[in-house]
C-alpha cells in the first residue's frame, strides 16, 4: 500500500524505502564485501546527474527568460524527489537520522 504523502515523514520514509529497482550487478558485487563507499559513490552519482539536469532546465530559462513549461515543472519535480532518494539512501547507509540532521542544520543556517 502506498503511503499518504500528507502523513508521510522524513523519518517513515528513511525506515520504509520501497526500492524495487536493485543497483548494477557490478556495484552490489563490489558492495558485498562491506565497503559502503561503493554504495555512497553510486548515490553521490545519481545525485549529480540529477543536479545535472536541474541546471540544463535553469540554464535554457536562464538564457530565454520563458517560464518553465509542463515538461521542465515536470523534471524540476521529479529530480528534486531523486535528490531526497538519494540523501534517504545516504543516510541508511551510514547510519544517521536524516530528519535529525536536517533539522540541525535548518536551525545552523537560520542561526
Amino acid at each position: 500500500m502506498k503511503p499518504d504523502p500528507a502523513m508521510l515523514t522524513i523519518r517513515d520514509a528513511q525506515l520504509n524505502q520501497p526500492w524495487t529497482v536493485p543497483y548494477s550487478d557490478g556495484v552490489i558485487h563490489a558492495a558485498a564485501g562491506d565497503v559502503p563507499h561503493i554504495l555512497g559513490s553510486h548515490c553521490a552519482l545519481h545525485a549529480a546527474k540529477s543536479v545535472g539536469k536541474l541546471c540544463a532546465v535553469f540554464e535554457e530559462l536562464d538564457h530565454t527568460g520563458a517560464e518553465p513549461t509542463t515538461k521542465q515543472l515536470n523534471l524540476i519535480a521529479a529530480m528534486s524527489a531523486d535528490l531526497v532518494t538519494e540523501a534517504l539512501r545516504f543516510a541508511n547507509l551510514y547510519e544517521f537520522d536524516l530528519a535529525a540532521v536536517f533539522v540541525e542544520r535548518v536551525a545552523k543556517k537560520n542561526k
